[in-house]
């Protein structure tokens, strides 16, 4: 999930997998929302339901509101990591955290991934991308050829990311787990 910028420009201000959900703010108004979606690789099941429907599952204050309030609140804490990530972490810092992250979502080493797309991701340009997947590449914790990037040592891409990786996941976590999330009142 990204914002637009009056020029066109996008940054990415989330991640969105199988634990998650587009739309939640068809919740709270009638009007569109200023971000825009991209699905970045397939996936075998997409679920979608009317915005309509969405409100009155909502407003019956069951399973289904318990568990997308508790998502909110992790996709807010993850919004506001990826945020402080991008103010103060290196690109080869974001670079690694992107990547575990479309890792984790995709569920499989090899995925697709231009430098074009990961530079709009990251709010860099993509020759800065292509200097730090070579860095990356030459390390050995990726391989990067033509649209397609394989993670083949994930232990030390994590250590190559910063903590923002493992804050985010964790807050992700909780929501699948059913646990509340830390600082929740």
């Amino acid at each position: 999930m990204g914002t637009v910028l009056k020029d066109g420009a996008m940054v990415e201000v989330a991640t969105i997998g199988r634990e998650g959900m587009l739309g939640m703010s068809a919740a709270l108004t009638r009007d569109p929302s200023p971000s825009a979606a991209m699905v970045q690789a397939e996936i075998d099941t997409c679920y979608t339901m009317s915005a309509e429907a969405f409100r009155n599952e909502m407003d019956r204050r069951g399973a289904f509101y318990d568990l997308l309030t508790r998502y909110g609140q992790a996709l807010v804490g993850f919004i506001m990591q990826s945020t402080a990530c991008n103010a103060v972490h290196s690109v080869e810092q974001r670079l690694s955290r992107w990547l575990l992250m479309a890792h984790d979502r995709v569920g499989k080493d090899d995925f697709p991934l231009t430098q074009e797309f990961a530079a709009m991701m990251l709010g860099t340009s993509r020759p800065t991308v292509t200097v730090v997947a070579g860095t990356l590449q030459k390390a050995g914790l990726i391989k990067y050829h033509r649209g397609h990037v394989t993670v083949v040592d994930r232990e030390d891409l994590e250590a190559a990311s910063c903590e923002c990786y493992r804050t985010a996941t964790d807050l992700l976590k909780a929501v699948t787990d059913g646990s509340r999330i830390s600082g929740a009142r």
